[in-house]
């Protein structure tokens, strides 16, 4: 399939996450970020390494059609009872249409059906004001906290415990 194949393809597709496997890591560690984003993400290998050793971390690739276009790494924190988003990521090719939104928003399903009553943590630079308006659009408010010197937001489930 030509690239304008693809992404005529993955346009048309709802967008869903799937497991990382043998299947598509190569595809999720070929993703990057643009150039000045990337000293502020940690690489999808080495988050793929890292979930490989810290059994609660699940990575997920975020897909249209056949077309992988970002990753997400999620893990649940049992000493605060929340889940935490550590990686958040869409390739460079795929920002700016929308697919940052709907891949979130694919997680906060996924974590919702398998917890309803789960609540989500999401970290981000002070100077990142794309993703805070993407998180604060989907429910997520500023803590006060910074970690790291990232400022922390969370979001509260409809049915809290």
């Amino acid at each position: 399939m030509s690239m304008d194949q693809q992404n005529m393809a993955a346009t048309r597709a709802p967008v869903t996450l799937v497991p990382v496997t043998k299947a598509n890591w190569q595809h999720v560690i070929a993703l990057r970020v643009a150039d000045a984003q990337a000293e502020n993400l940690a690489s999808n290998l080495y988050s793929l390494a890292e979930a490989y050793v810290e059994p609660a971390c699940r990575p997920r690739a975020i897909v249209a059609g056949q077309t992988v276009m970002g990753f997400v790494m999620y893990e649940y924190l049992a000493w605060c009872d929340t889940y935490n988003i550590p990686r958040y990521m869409i390739d460079h090719r795929w920002q700016g249409r929308g697919y940052g939104r709907a891949g979130l928003s694919a997680l906060i399903a996924e974590v919702e059906a398998a917890d309803p009553a789960a609540a989500l943590t999401i970290s981000l630079l002070p100077t990142n004001d794309g993703a805070r308006r993407l998180y604060a659009g989907l429910g997520f408010i500023e803590t006060g906290d910074v970690h790291h010197g990232e400022i922390i937001m969370r979001r509260v489930p409809a049915t809290p415990r």
